[in-house]
């Protein structure tokens, strides 16, 4: 006869576990100053457990977001609304929706206001025609006639379905229209493929040097991005987040040191109310697990309050600890300038805090660092190895002739002179970044002014 038998063997497996202090934790380090206090004030509104007192940050000056960072200054005793800490982000689209409603009516400003918000950062339209008309339950032909009126009204570029619609709306608006760069722009998308040029000069019947004179026109002038220029100066500063208006850490300096603060630390405190942790201390000396389903009720309140409590302290702990290695690491950068900034990565910062990288992106993400002269940065700056190079570009165009501005071939040349060597596409790419135009348009609006 068979006989059946169970055993139980214990064995030292691994198994993974989530910890929800854990999670939380995570989730608490992630936020920015002024978002941490709003989950940690709703925390408390549903947990009578908890008890959250949170004071206005004390700084000498209103918090200032810098663009470019110099070096320390004397802090200054002038003082400002607070009001007016937050920058106002006045975006493209709002731009776009003031002039709907000062030029057009009816149906067609309802088409336009649906079209403005499918408009990515670059000025392009995101919808098609078809889509746009199902969507609204209207015809193509309205569809296309309000994209022409937005195209009429907004800025030179801006509504364009494609990069050749999007130049030659910004070609129609020019006051001069030079030979031969209305047909290039036409073929322009068949310039992509290889030898795309070569056969566009073919079809075109022009030499060289006339495609080369189009080209310089074009990149003087037009933009395939139109978008862009209406980013507000500060904009890049906060790419994820830009609700971070007051910063996570300040950095002071003491003596021939640096010093660190976390803006929590100066400004909240939270702890388990008293009477709460009493019931709790009470019911385990009494070793009673459970009780009315009131006193349950509480005391898994006062676990979930302690939970919060190490969240919030642990998070202090691995920011601080952060920022002090990242203060340890840029410390030229801080004292003297964007010139100073030593090459600095999240994997760097891992190694020397022994937490993970992901970690140290989740810390950084979306907050602001107090500089010792007041000026508030994104974390992100510290990581920027471009910001040297940036600088110098954007010393070398404020100290221009404003007869002869540089082009970028121009800045190119007087960037290897300084050491660094640089595509022109990457000046390009950096001059944008800074909000500058091109030479023409920067030659155009002081000849205006």
């Amino acid at each position: 006869m068979l006989e059946f038998r169970t055993e139980f063997a214990a064995r030292p497996d691994q198994i993974a576990a989530v910890n929800c202090q854990l999670i939380v934790r995570s989730e608490l380090l992630a936020l920015p100053y002024l978002q941490l206090c709003e989950r940690v004030q709703q925390e408390a509104d549903e947990n009578p457990a908890l008890e959250v007192e949170i004071t206005p940050p004390e700084s000498r000056a209103p918090v200032r977001i810098a663009q470019q960072y110099t070096a320390p200054r004397a802090a200054t005793d002038d003082w400002q609304d607070p009001t007016l800490r937050a920058p106002a982000q006045y975006t493209l689209r709002d731009e776009l929706r003031r002039l709907t409603a000062c030029e057009t009516e009816g149906d067609e400003r309802t088409i336009i206001e649906y079209l403005i918000e499918t408009i990515d950062e670059r000025g392009w339209l995101g919808t098609t025609e078809l889509d746009a008309a199902l969507e609204l339950r209207v015809t193509e032909p309205e569809v296309r006639g309000a994209i022409a009126t937005l195209q009429r009204i907004a800025p030179p570029g801006v509504g364009a379905r494609d990069l050749r619609e999007c130049l030659l709306l910004q070609l129609d608006a020019c006051e001069v229209e030079p030979p031969h760069v209305r047909p290039l722009l036409r073929c322009c998308t068949e310039a992509l493929a290889p030898d795309g040029w070569r056969h566009v000069a073919t079809s075109l019947s022009l030499t060289e040097a006339q495609i080369a004179t189009a080209l310089e026109f074009v990149r003087e002038h037009l933009s395939p991005y139109p978008g862009e220029s209406f980013r507000p100066e500060w904009d890049h500063l906060l790419p994820n987040n830009p609700q971070a208006t007051e910063p996570d850490a300040i950095i002071t300096i003491e003596g021939d040191d640096l010093e660190v603060a976390l803006t929590t630390t100066r400004t909240m405190s939270v702890r388990v109310s008293d009477a709460y942790r009493r019931l709790d201390e009470n019911m385990r000396q009494l070793r009673k697990r459970s009780g009315d389903d009131a006193t349950t009720q509480a005391r898994a309140q006062v676990r979930l309050a302690r939970q919060l409590v190490w969240s919030v302290q642990q998070r202090e702990r691995s920011l601080y600890t952060i920022t002090r290695e990242i203060v340890a690491s840029q410390r030229e950068f801080i004292m003297q300038g964007p010139l100073a900034l030593q090459p600095l990565t999240h994997k760097q910062i891992a190694e020397r805090t022994g937490m993970h990288e992901s970690t140290i992106s989740r810390a950084v993400a979306g907050k602001l660092v107090m500089l010792p002269g007041g000026e508030s940065v994104p974390y992100s700056v510290f990581f920027d190895d471009a910001l040297p190079a940036r600088t110098i570009i954007d010393g070398l165009i404020r100290a221009e002739s404003s007869e002869a501005p540089f082009t970028d071939d121009q800045l190119q040349s007087l960037m290897a002179e300084r050491g660094f060597d640089l595509a022109r596409r990457t000046v390009n790419k950096y001059r944008h970044a800074l909000g500058i135009p091109s030479a023409a348009r920067r030659k155009a609006a002081r000849a205006a002014a």
